[in-house]
């Protein structure tokens, strides 16, 4: 019988299964739009940004121009660049990954090998609702600021919100939907 740990290290020495292409276009666009709309904020962000702004839409928090940038910037950086790396944990420590049919996936090498790839690809598609959904947040805020307006138009205030919760739910169905079922190329 095989040891998890011979298992993880058998699978770490197979090839790396590339992410989807269409998937790393989807993020390099992202990527782009986001560093349009950072460089957009450096040429009119005022020197008092409204950040924070209640359920109402108005503004109830502020913050200087360097916050304000320094937020657009590592904001993504920090919390969504790097959730794919995540994925490693499947070769590293299988036992902790929660997905559907974990134990045929984590039965064998190269099946072990496979399900890194299907979760990073995954987190990828996670990471890229989160950026769609930063660059909403980054654009309200910076036309709120540059209209000097103390509130948001309800489209900016729940913009974000659902180009998140259509991204997660789409990759919800799509974990759900049988992207982890047995594949009988593995077996």
């Amino acid at each position: 019988m095989t040891t998890t740990r011979s298992l993880t290290d058998d699978a770490r020495d197979l090839p790396r299964e590339p992410t989807a292409p269409w998937i790393l276009v989807l993020v390099a666009g992202l990527v782009v739009v986001w560093l349009a709309v950072l460089a957009w904020q450096v040429a009119v962000l005022p020197d008092r940004v409204p950040t924070h702004f209640d359920s109402a839409g108005r503004a109830d928090g502020w913050s200087s121009r360097a916050g304000a940038l320094a937020s657009s910037l590592l904001l993504p950086l920090v919390i969504a660049l790097p959730l794919p790396l995540l994925s490693r944990l499947a070769l590293l420590w299988p036992a902790a990954i929660s997905a559907p049919n974990r134990d045929w996936w984590t039965a064998t090498a190269p099946r072990l090998r496979r399900f890194e790839r299907l979760l990073r690809e995954d987190l990828w598609l996670i990471a890229a609702s989160m950026i769609g959904a930063l660059i909403g947040v980054q654009v309200a805020i910076t036309d709120a600021a540059v209209a000097g307006a103390d509130s948001l138009p309800s489209a900016y205030s729940r913009g974000p919100l659902i180009v998140a919760a259509v991204g997660m739910g789409l990759v919800l169905v799509r974990v759900l939907g049988g992207r982890y079922a047995a594949q009988p190329d593995l077996a």
